[in-house]
């Protein structure tokens, strides 16, 4: 118990510094590049932890000659990856809150979703998990969000169901196959299609591969990938490591209206406190 909580503490300190990285990266950079950087890096850090873990790519193969659909499901997220990165940056550049936000309000739906796929979660993580989604919603309406143009709130609905979407194949997979040949295939097949899409855009390919801030943003994420799949289904349930990485709420929201000036301090305190307040029936 005291391991899965300190990986659950582990990711919640990645995810605000992989959040913070890719706030920067969303003002200075094309948002194009970032599905680049992000698979690339990821790829190295899949590569750097294949000594201990690489045992698990050819029992991954194998479920995924045996099953042909995981694979499938496997090439589609990371399709659908680039959409998520690509329009994350969109909004994370008009407002930090409001992209945080979307995790809480995909929780509760990615709660509904996994259950009926067999992930078991006691009264606590449900309520924590809805809870969040609740306060989310509201968020949408009275918080930062409702201060996002036409074109931002289209796109944090967007990126709810992708969330919701991707979390879901994450449980499948990271069930029926294994965090290692998930990330491998996922991210691969992301790159492969990021540098499809930008091959001709030198300016974009150049910043993804060199930019300093690319590089930060992107070592950030690969960390925040490799301590999640880990853990996710045999240590924490996914739903579990969803919630903890929205957890992170007082301090990023705080961060915004300091650093970006997205609302007041005091109201995003109180935003952000109240999400760590529904979050509490997680760990106790």
């Amino acid at each position: 118990m005291a391991y899965a909580h300190l990986l659950l503490a582990l990711l919640f300190l990645l995810t605000i510094g992989h959040l913070l990285t890719l706030k920067i990266c969303s003002v200075k950079l094309d948002h194009r590049a970032a599905p680049i950087f992000i698979s690339l890096w990821t790829l190295l850090g899949v590569a750097a932890v294949t000594p201990f873990f690489g045992y698990l790519w050819a029992e991954g193969w194998d479920k995924f000659m045996a099953a042909p659909h995981l694979l499938a499901l496997c090439v589609l997220k990371g399709g659908l990856l680039y959409l998520l990165f690509v329009i994350s940056q969109e909004l994370m550049q008009e407002s930090l809150s409001s992209r945080h936000y979307v995790t809480p309000l995909a929780v509760g739906l990615v709660a509904i979703v996994n259950a009926t796929l067999g992930e078991q979660l006691l009264p606590g993580q449900w309520l924590a998990a809805l809870g969040l989604c609740g306060l989310s919603a509201a968020f949408f309406f009275r918080g930062h969000a409702s201060d996002l143009s036409r074109k931002g709130r289209f796109a944090y609905v967007k990126l709810v169901a992708l969330s919701v979407f991707l979390s879901s194949l994450d449980h499948v997979l990271t069930k029926n196959s294994n965090w290692f040949s998930l990330l491998l295939v996922s991210n691969t097949v992301l790159l492969a299609v990021s540098l499809a899409l930008n091959r001709a855009r030198i300016a974009v390919l150049r910043d993804a591969l060199f930019h300093k801030y690319a590089a930060l943003a992107g070592i950030f994420y690969m960390l925040t990938e490799l301590v999640k799949f880990y853990q996710q289904v045999t240590i924490n349930p996914v739903t579990v490591v969803v919630t903890a990485q929205a957890a992170t709420k007082p301090v990023i929201l705080v961060l915004s209206a300091l650093l970006w000036k997205e609302r007041t301090v005091k109201e995003q305190l109180v935003w952000g406190i109240l999400a760590f307040i529904v979050t509490l029936p997680l760990f106790l």
